[in-house]
């Protein structure tokens, strides 16, 4: 009986040093306030800023509201604590050969011939509207996995097909004797599974969605890289782990311009290579599959013949000198997509010291154009590049300003799916009007 007495004094001592124990570390991160990471090397995204102090957001409560969600997002240790949690997953679940991760969208009928788009009312873009985290939800939400490879459904959305389209068609009108417009849109890693495997796991068919875009340009030229990207599909064209194209699949793109342009392609093999393994990118980042890392991807990127030399301009209007092609090889695993052009600014310039005249060229794009842009430079006197999440200019103004020979606007076929990404499109083919 005394034995027994004994015990539950013990036990209860040992929940009370447990108790305090866990009230002393809840002391200790809330002590450190403003010891906050500001930025997730795992999800590759700037967190919430502390949110700036004004009367009005103070009178109406927003303020505090704001604190919340930066107090939320900026936990002490925070990608050290998600890794744990995930490893702990993997430790304790079950994970299968193929699997869905995601729930199943709803996709809009795509129209099978060209048809007069619809007038489509822009949604009005929140000031803490993310464009990472709605390119994470858009290409990542809806997975499907197969061996340690990680691949994104598509799902045709109307009413953000006919705004982009009537954006590029206003951008075609407003920059006509000036410039001439591309569009290049990019199928997403799906495409490269066997065709009867990916009609079994429903979305879209991104071919007849990518010709709904294509036909219904006006003076807008479709550059064709799914008939490309299609025939070498069996190549090394997307990463598993990430859910970007490979520089292999930038190359599929820049022959079908070339083809449009009636150039003749550099030859793959004509380029200093450099290879930058392992990496593991976004798709790993969340799922933490031991498979993937079992499995690494690794990054091929080619240097331009011309120069490795460009300039670029951060958000802060910065100047940076940089390379092209930079060596990432010190960098983390999952920063071997960074390689290219140094990653998504407002505008980068590269010149050819080449060409004495020739063309210029602006780029408007997002990440998947990073890989893509270096193909460019050998074939243009300046090559502009400008990152449409985080632009700053009047792109109209600044075409005719320049002399802008040639615009590319180029995006993955999931993100132009987004309401808020056309209608940014949209915001930014008005500008100044």
């Amino acid at each position: 009986m005394k034995q027994k007495k004994q015990f539950k004094i013990l036990t209860k001592l040992i929940a009370v040093i447990l108790c305090l124990c866990l009230m002393f570390t809840g002391c200790i991160t809330g002590a450190a306030f403003f010891v906050r990471p500001a930025t997730s090397d795992l999800e590759k995204r700037k967190l919430t800023e502390f949110p700036k102090f004004t009367m009005a957001t103070f009178l109406n409560g927003q303020y505090f509201s704001d604190i919340s969600i930066w107090y939320a997002d900026t936990y002490p240790m925070r990608d050290s604590l998600m890794n744990l949690s995930q490893e702990m997953k993997n430790i304790y679940g079950v994970h299968q050969k193929t699997m869905m991760v995601g729930t199943k969208k709803e996709a809009d009928k795509i129209p099978t011939k060209k048809k007069k788009t619809k007038k489509v009312e822009p949604v009005p873009v929140p000031e803490d509207y993310s464009f990472d985290e709605d390119m994470q939800n858009q290409i990542l939400s809806n997975l499907y996995v197969k061996n340690g490879a990680a691949y994104s459904m598509y799902y045709f959305v109307q009413d953000s097909a006919d705004l982009y389209i009537n954006a590029m068609n206003r951008f075609a009108k407003r920059l006509k004797g000036t410039s001439k417009v591309y569009s290049l849109l990019i199928p997403n890693n799906s495409i490269v599974l066997p065709d009867d495997e990916l009609k079994k796991l429903g979305g879209s068919d991104m071919k007849q969605a990518i010709n709904y875009y294509y036909k219904n340009y006006k003076n807008v030229t479709g550059i064709d890289d799914y008939s490309y990207i299609e025939k070498a599909k069996d190549q090394y064209l997307y990463f598993r782990t990430d859910h970007h194209w490979t520089a292999l699949g930038a190359y599929q793109a820049y022959k079908a311009f070339c083809k449009e342009k009636d150039w003749k392609p550099e030859e793959l093999d004509s380029f200093e290579t450099k290879r930058f393994e392992p990496f593991l990118g976004t798709a790993y980042d969340q799922l933490r599959l031991p498979e993937m890392e079992a499995n690494p991807d690794y990054v091929d990127a080619y240097i331009p013949h011309a120069t490795n030399d460009m300039v670029y301009w951060d958000e802060n209007g910065n100047e940076t000198n940089y390379n092209v092609i930079a060596d990432v090889s010190d960098w983390s695993e999952g920063s071997g997509y960074y390689c290219f052009i140094g990653g998504d600014n407002p505008l980068s310039v590269i010149k050819n010291p080449t060409k004495e005249k020739g063309k210029s060229v602006l780029l408007i794009k997002e990440s998947f154009g990073n890989s893509f842009a270096p193909f460019l430079v050998d074939h243009y006197k300046t090559v502009y590049i400008a990152d449409f999440r985080c632009l700053t200019m009047n792109i109209v103004d600044f075409c005719k300003e320049n002399k802008i020979d040639d615009v590319i606007f180029e995006n993955n076929i999931s993100i132009i799916g987004s309401t808020q990404v056309a209608s940014t499109y949209d915001q930014l083919s008005r500008a100044g009007e």
